[in-house]
């Protein structure tokens, strides 16, 4: 979630021999102050497919040269999705212009610490991920790959129906099946933590289909 962005910006263009491109300062920290590094920030110009992927330094900046003449989308990447949290309008130079100096985005974002996999199905009564799950596990693997400070935590749950003794043993195998994934991909084994509750923790209704279904879940903790 995302509290404030604050955007300081000279769009008048000066005098010079050629033109520049324009460049856009990002310093992302948390509501205590404290520098978020090593997020994903996307420009991406409205109404075109050019845009510019931005990794947060320790201190929380990252810097990007754009071109002039659009309006550009900020978006924040998380393990979920991607979301909105302005724009930034780098104006059209003419001929023999430059900007005097960089546009500075300040942004205070609070990042969640609990995803509820929304995509993540198994073969029925088994630990096997389907082939259709694996885009949103990738997602998980590039979050790791460039926030390789955390560790995370891979829960299972089910719903109720069967033994509650078979549910638990599938809870944990479906986390671990979670785990050996983002392994095979590169991922430290020692960063990765499973567990599994079987039907012990739902979140709807198990009299419903939907809420059954609600509540076979895996979710993840960041650490």
């Amino acid at each position: 979630m995302v509290s404030s962005v604050c955007i300081s910006q000279n769009k008048n263009a000066v005098n010079a021999d050629s033109a520049h491109k324009a460049v856009i300062q990002i310093h992302l920290t948390n509501r205590k102050q404290q520098a978020l590094k090593h997020e994903e920030v996307l420009l991406w110009a409205t109404n075109t497919r050019k845009y510019y992927s931005l990794i947060t330094d320790n201190d929380g900046r990252a810097t990007a040269k754009v071109d002039p003449g659009y309006k550009y989308t900020i978006l924040l990447k998380t393990i979920e999705d991607t979301t909105t949290y302005g724009t930034v309008d780098v104006p059209e130079l003419k001929a023999n212009e430059y900007f005097p100096g960089p546009m500075a985005i300040d942004m205070t974002y609070e990042p969640g610490r609990h995803y509820v996999f929304h995509h993540l199905e198994f073969d029925f009564g088994k630990a096997t991920v389907k082939k259709e799950s694996f885009k949103e596990l990738e997602e998980l693997v590039d979050y790791m790959q460039y926030k390789t400070e955390i560790t995370v935590e891979i829960d299972g749950h089910t719903d109720n129906v069967g033994k509650e003794e078979e549910n638990l043993k599938l809870s944990q195998q479906r986390a671990l099946a979670v785990k050996n994934y983002l392994i095979h991909k590169g991922i430290d084994a020692g960063r990765i933590k499973t567990d599994g509750f079987g039907s012990s923790q739902p979140i709807a209704d198990n009299s419903t289909d939907e809420g059954r279904q609600k509540n076979r879940r895996t979710e993840l903790k960041i650490l």
